[in-house]
C-alpha cells in the first residue's frame, strides 16, 4: 500500500487520510476520512485550492480496512453457535457482540499470539470469564492502516478459529442455607435472601430454595443433607459468623455429609473467606459454597467469580483460584 502526498488530479481511487470541509458554491460539504476519491471529489478539492492530498493507494494484494476487520472478526467466533454476532464494520473497526447472557471464555495466551502476528491489527476483548449481557460488545477488531495484505488476513484467520466463546448459564437448582445465633437479626437474613436472589437473577436463575437453622454442626449438617436429598446442584451457605478454619462450623458440616473441601480462602478481596466444597451423591457432584460476609452485598466479590463458572458448568481447580489473584483486588 502506498501512503503519502500526491497531486490531487492523480488521486482518483485513493483513500483520503483525513476529513475535509469543502465549499461548493452554496453549501459546506464534509468529505470523511477514508472516503474513496472519485472525479467529483477531485473537482471539489481543486475548486477549494487543494492541489495536494495525503492519501492511501491500495496494491493488488491489499484488502481495505473494513473488509479486513470483518473477515478477521468472523474467524474469531464460533460459526456453528448463535451466541455471538459481528457488527457492520466502520472506519476499520468491527465489533463482536454477545447474543445471549453468559460467561465470556477464551484463552488469553491465544489472543496474545493472534495480536502478535502483525501490528497492523489490534483485537481488544473484555477480561476472560466475565459475565456478559445480550447485545454487549465483548471484543473489537481494529485495522490500523487503511488496508492490509490478504496474506496477513489469512495468517490471522488460521490462528483465530473459535477464539471467543460465550457459555450460557444453565438452569441449576440452587439452595440457600442461612445459620443464625442469638445475635442474628432477621432483617439481615431477609436482606441476604433478597441480595442472593438478585445475584442469581443476573445469571438467569429465577428460583431459589432457602432454609434457616441454628449455627451449629448438627443443625447445619441436617439442612445440607436435606438439600442433597432434594437434588440441589449448588448449595450456598451463609454462616452467622465468617469461616475461620477448616474445623469451623461450615466446613465440619460439609465433612459430616461426606463432602470434600476444594478450597478455603481465595486471593480476591473482597471475598477472601470463601469455602468451595463438593459432595458426591448418586454419581452427581453437588457444589457447596461457604459464602463470605461481603456477599451479603450486591457488589461484585470473589465468590461471584466462582459462582459464574459453576452456573455455566465449568469446573474450578486450585490453580484457577490462584490465578484470580491477578486483578483480584476489587
Amino acid at each position: 500500500m502506498f501512503f503519502g502526498e500526491i497531486k490531487t488530479e492523480l488521486s482518483e481511487g485513493a483513500l483520503l487520510s483525513s476529513s475535509f470541509i469543502l465549499y461548493d458554491e452554496i453549501n459546506n460539504i464534509k468529505i470523511s476520512k477514508g472516503t474513496k476519491i472519485d472525479k467529483k471529489i477531485i473537482k471539489l478539492l481543486l475548486k477549494n485550492n487543494i492541489n495536494q492530498v495525503m492519501c492511501a493507494k491500495l496494491d493488488k494484494e491489499d484488502v481495505d480496512e473494513n473488509t479486513s476487520a470483518k473477515l478477521i472478526s468472523k474467524a474469531l467466533i464460533d460459526k456453528s453457535s448463535p451466541t455471538m454476532s459481528i457488527s457492520n464494520p466502520r472506519q476499520g473497526r468491527c465489533n463482536i457482540v454477545a447474543e445471549i447472557n453468559g460467561l465470556l471464555k477464551y484463552n488469553p495466551n491465544k489472543l496474545y499470539k493472534i495480536n502478535a502476528i502483525n501490528n497492523d491489527v489490534g483485537i481488544a476483548a473484555l477480561k476472560p470469564l466475565r459475565i456478559v449481557k445480550k447485545k454487549q460488545i465483548i471484543a473489537t477488531t481494529k485495522i490500523i492502516p487503511f488496508a492490509i495484505n490478504k496474506l496477513i488476513i489469512e495468517r490471522i484467520q488460521k490462528h483465530s478459529e473459535h477464539c471467543f466463546e460465550i457459555l450460557p448459564f444453565l438452569n441449576k437448582k440452587v439452595h440457600l442455607i442461612q445459620t443464625q445465633n442469638e445475635k442474628t437479626l432477621k432483617k439481615v437474613l431477609d436482606k441476604t435472601l433478597l441480595v442472593t436472589e438478585r445475584r442469581l437473577l443476573e445469571c438467569q436463575i429465577t428460583s431459589l430454595i432457602e432454609k434457616r437453622c441454628a449455627h451449629n454442626v448438627n443443625n447445619l449438617s441436617e439442612k445440607i443433607n436435606e438439600s442433597v436429598k432434594e437434588n440441589a446442584d449448588i448449595i450456598l451457605v451463609f454462616g452467622a459468623s465468617a469461616i475461620c478454619d477448616k474445623n469451623d462450623i461450615v466446613p465440619l458440616s460439609l465433612k459430616k455429609n461426606n463432602g470434600k473441601i476444594i478450597r478455603l480462602g481465595m486471593p480476591v478481596e473482597p471475598g477472601n473467606l470463601m469455602l468451595l466444597g463438593k459432595i458426591d451423591h448418586n454419581n452427581k457432584i453437588i457444589f457447596v459454597l461457604g459464602m463470605p460476609g461481603c456477599a451479603r452485598s450486591q457488589k461484585e466479590n470473589g465468590v461471584d467469580w466462582i459462582l459464574w463458572r459453576l452456573l455455566c458448568g465449568l469446573d474450578i481447580s486450585n490453580r484457577d483460584i490462584n490465578d484470580m489473584g491477578t486483578g483480584g483486588l476489587l
